[in-house]
Parts: C-alpha cells; structure tokens; sequence
C-alpha cells in the first residue's frame, strides 16, 4: 500500500471527516478488488474514496450533495493525483446507466432531533432526513451489480433497523464489525458489508476497540495503525474563500 500522506482540503464551516471514515475505510480495503468500479456516496473532502484509490487500482465515482465539498473532492483528487468523476448531485436523484462493483459511504445517520446544529451544511452532512435509509438501500441496490457489494457505517443504536431494511430490499449482511470507544462501553458504531440475494450467514468480526482509557490520546493499537497506515493531514479553508469558478465540471 502506498502510504503518502494524503492531504484533504476541509471546510472550517462544514462536516469535517473523522476516524469513522478512516474506520470504514480500514474495514472496506479486504472487499475491494483491482480494477472494480467504486462510487463513494457522500464523499465529503473524498476521504474514503481518496484512500481507497490510493491503495488499489480502481475505477472511483465520488457523488456529494454540498458544492463546496465536491469542489474540495476534485481538489483533493487532483492534489493527489488520483484519477476520478465527481459528481455535486443528491444521491437520491442520482440515475447511472453504470453499473458498480463497489458503493461505500460514510452516510448521515442520526435520526430527526439528535443533530442540533444550526450549520445547515453540517445537518445536511449528518441528519438522516436528508438521505433516509430505506431510500439510501434502494438506490444503492439499483446502482450495484449483481455481486457487488454495499459497504457503509451507521450509528450501533440503530443496528436492528439497518438489518431489518437490508433484508427487506434484499440485501445480505454478510459482514459486520463494530467499534467501541472503550472495552467497557457501548458499541458506538456498525461498519457492514452487504450484497445482493446471497445466502451466507452473517459473520460478525472481532470488536474494533479505540481507546484504552477516558484520555482522547490513548489510543489502542489497533488504531494507531490505522491513523498509521490512512496517514491523512487536514487543511482547513472557509466556503468563502473558495472560488466555484470552476464548478460546472462537477454539476
């Protein structure tokens, strides 16, 4: 794996990634094959699609909602050097004769009433309303081919919605793993793979535990490799500042 740093323009007045993303990334690497087609929904900075293409040979499409977030996605790529379409659209309006290997996102998922910010950018990029679950998963299996997969994270507290819908529209949970803050606590978050009409039982990964103690500092082992090996560094720009000039490449 190539592990330059990969440097993400982030907005001051904007949802920032944060280490779910580099978890579901860290997760997503054991499913994604060379040469496959990627769509990363919701691609923020292009975080997760970035890492993922510059780890493996593919074929990325980045969708997000927020023009000033695709605009920072392209920048990001083209930084990197890394080769992909992004696309400044509402996923649920989104019609591909494309078909891919691979849809992962980073959604928003808490529920109506949870997400108090007054920043509509950040309760776009959070609240559920915006990109509710069922209709996320709908979408989602449109866009897939037959055995592609569907790999995303969602809040742990809803984990018995999110089966429940997967296997409503048919979709396999084939794979899940969660994160917890600490070996006492609560899982925090639901990393899942899924895929279309197949039979497999559901394995369920050992727990990706974060911290050994309260400090934010004390990270485990396990995360530290991953901060490790996804080696990201953020740069901070305000929506202001950033001239669209350019953005007729992305609508």
């Amino acid at each position: 794996m190539d592990k330059k740093i990969l440097k993400l323009y982030q907005l001051y007045d904007g949802y920032c990634y944060n280490s779910d993303s580099l978890f579901l990334y860290d997760f997503a690497r054991e499913f994604i094959k060379k040469s496959s087609c990627v769509l990363e929904v919701g691609s923020g900075s292009g975080v997760v699609g970035l890492l993922c293409a510059r780890a493996f040979d593919i074929d990325l499409t980045m969708i997000e909602i927020d023009v000033y977030m695709a605009f920072l996605s392209k920048i990001n790529a083209a930084s990197a050097k890394i080769q992909a379409k992004i696309i400044c659209k509402n996923f649920l309006d989104f019609h591909s004769e494309k078909k891919f290997d691979m849809i992962i996102s980073n959604p928003p998922f808490y529920r109506l009433g949870i997400i108090g910010a007054k920043n509509r950018r950040i309760k776009i990029a959070r609240s559920e309303e915006f990109l509710p679950f069922r209709e996320f998963c709908t979408r989602v299996k449109r866009l897939l081919k037959s055995q592609g997969s569907f790999v995303f994270c969602y809040d742990a507290k809803e984990s018995h919605r999110v089966f429940h819908i997967l296997k409503d529209l048919g979709f396999n949970p084939e794979v899940t793993k969660f994160v917890h803050p600490r070996i006492d606590k609560e899982a925090s978050l639901l990393l899942c793979k899924a895929r279309i009409n197949t039979k497999s039982s559901i394995k369920i990964l050992p727990p990706l535990i974060t911290h050994y103690s309260n400090s934010q500092l004390d990270n485990t082992d396990e995360v530290k490799k991953i901060y490790q090996d996804t080696n990201t560094y953020s740069i901070k720009v305000h929506s202001k500042d950033i001239s669209l000039e350019e953005k007729e490449d992305i609508l």
